[in-house]
């Protein structure tokens, strides 16, 4: 047996340098080239950039606004009904105040396209001191009060253009609960505006407006301009209804001076034969201080004085053409004037990231 091992080991040690000299074959597979994820884009819009409706240091959108607002007393003295009495009546309105509820959620969040849908009520009791003078007064007793539902659209077409759409329908007047308003009550506003917005510092646009703010119905040519100087200055805009020239504290804190014109058409029932509606519109001059409490909730303090605008009552909601003479108004059924007071608006609010 011995012959045989040696044999073998021979053999063995003769393939030994061949075994060592041969390379190793593990199988190997080269790397995939690097992907440049630059080519890649959106695809829910094939890679189009599209403008937002942010602007650097603007005023941050409400989702959630609890608010009360106040005026201090003034005189309100009312002739009519008109023509067929010129029978003068005068009250001390003790006060005006009330709750002002607003929410605005977002239903469609996309970068190509927002919809957001809000629900807004408004509340202002008036006291008077001498109602029984006038039926007109006695109406006025109940309070006004303004329930509204509204849905705004904002398209962006590319990088600079974009389309703001805003509807809304109102129900106003003295009702005391929803199972008091009438088809009466409602009215239906709207504004279209085309705009551009070339950085995020500035965003402007043109358009027109159906708008009950001046107190009737009123067809009227709108300007956005909402624009960033510095980090400290800017103005926001949305001409005639409102403009406000801003001071910022860095971004938490906000000073804003400037006006807002507010106003509806309520119905007011019947006085006698005829149906009332009060046209009601004022010019709030204003001094507005915004700060960030804790996270999105920031509280909001406002001050300024009530200008009245319009505040007489007719037989119809919208105007209807007719004229006392050549250069005259519409004629009313209450021709009134009122006192021009201060007030003041406190509210909480839960902002928009």
């Amino acid at each position: 047996m011995k012959p045989v091992y040696l044999t073998l080991a021979g053999w063995l040690l003769t393939l030994a340098p061949a075994l060592a000299q041969t390379p190793a074959t593990t199988p190997t597979t080269a790397p995939p080239p690097e992907e440049n994820f630059d080519d890649f884009g959106d695809a829910s819009t094939a890679g189009v950039s599209y403008n937002t409706q942010k602007v650097l240091y603007l005023t941050p959108a409400r989702l959630i606004s609890v608010g009360y607002e106040a005026q201090l007393p003034y005189n309100l003295r009312s002739t009519g009904p008109l023509p067929g009495s010129a029978a003068t009546a005068e009250t001390r309105i003790n006060s005006a105040h009330g709750l002002r509820l607003a929410v605005n959620a977002p239903v469609i969040s996309r970068n190509n396209f927002l919809l957001n849908l809000g629900l807004t009520y408004w509340h202002t009791g008036l006291d008077l001191a001498n109602a029984e003078r006038s039926p007109f007064f006695q109406q006025l007793g109940d309070g006004l009060r303004s329930t509204g539902l509204n849905a705004t659209i904002f398209k962006p077409l590319d990088s600079k253009r974009f389309v703001l759409l805003q509807v809304s329908a109102d129900a106003n007047g003295n009702y005391r609960g929803p199972g008091d308003v009438t088809r009466q009550s409602l009215t239906y506003s709207g504004t279209a505006i085309f705009g551009w917005k070339p950085n995020d510092n500035l965003q402007w646009g043109l358009g027109l407006s159906r708008t009950y703010r001046a107190g009737q119905l009123l067809y009227i040519p709108v300007l956005l301009y909402n624009r960033t100087f510095s980090p400290r200055w800017g103005c926001e805009v949305a001409f005639p209804a409102r403009a406000e020239l801003r001071r910022n504290f860095g971004t938490r804190a906000q000073l804003k001076l400037g006006y807002e014109l507010e106003g509806n058409a309520f119905y007011l029932g019947k006085i006698g034969a005829d149906e009332v509606y009060l046209r009601r519109g004022e010019l709030k001059s204003r001094l507005t201080y915004e700060r960030q409490l804790a996270g999105f909730v920031w509280v909001a303090a406002q001050a300024g004085l009530r200008v009245n605008y319009r505040f007489d009552a007719f037989r119809d909601q919208n105007p209807t053409g007719e004229r006392d003479g050549l250069l005259g108004s519409e004629p009313a059924l209450f021709s009134n004037k009122l006192d021009n007071p201060l007030y003041f608006n406190l509210s909480l609010n839960l902002v928009s990231p």
